[in-house]
C-alpha cells in the first residue's frame, strides 16, 4: 500500500509546484501587466494591443499575483467586475470568457465569478498571452 501511494503522489499537483516557476512567470508577467500597491489594482502594459481573451486572463493573472502578495483577499471576479476593469461592455465578454474556461485556464466559480487556474500559469503565458492580440 505505502509502494501504491508512492506512486500516486506522482499525480499531485499543488499550488506550491507553479511558485516555483514564479521568478521565470513574473519576469514574464511584467511585459503585460503590473500590480498597483496597496490595491491590488492590475495596470496593463500595451492594453491597446490586446485581444478581450488575452485582457481577461491578464486580469485574472493580475488578481492571482495581487492575492499571493496579500493585496487582494480574493482571486477571483465576478463578470461585472471583468467589465469594470476593461472597460468592456459585460455582452463582449461572455465569449472569451467561455473560451478561456474551456481550455480549462480559467476557473467558474459559484456566484458567476471566475479565476485563473494556478496549475495552467505557464501554459496561459505561452498559448494565450504569446500569441499576437486578435480583435
Amino acid at each position: 500500500m505505502a509502494e501504491e501511494d508512492s506512486v500516486l503522489k506522482k499525480l499531485i499537483v499543488e499550488e506550491k509546484d507553479t511558485t516555483k516557476q514564479m521568478e521565470k512567470l513574473v519576469e514574464e508577467a511584467t511585459r503585460f501587466f503590473k500590480v498597483e500597491s496597496p490595491s491590488g489594482r492590475v495596470i496593463f502594459q500595451n492594453f491597446g494591443s490586446l485581444s478581450d481573451k488575452q485582457r481577461i486572463a491578464i486580469l485574472l493573472l493580475g488578481k492571482y499575483f495581487a492575492n499571493k502578495l496579500k493585496m487582494t483577499e480574493d482571486p477571483s471576479l465576478s463578470i461585472s467586475e471583468i467589465a469594470r476593469d476593461l472597460g468592456r461592455p459585460m455582452t463582449t465578454l461572455s465569449k472569451p470568457t467561455k473560451e478561456l474556461i474551456s481550455k480549462g485556464y480559467v476557473e467558474s466559480l459559484p456566484g458567476r465569478k471566475y479565476k485563473i487556474a494556478y496549475h495552467r500559469i505557464p501554459e496561459i503565458f505561452e498559448d494565450v498571452l504569446a500569441k499576437k492580440a486578435k480583435k
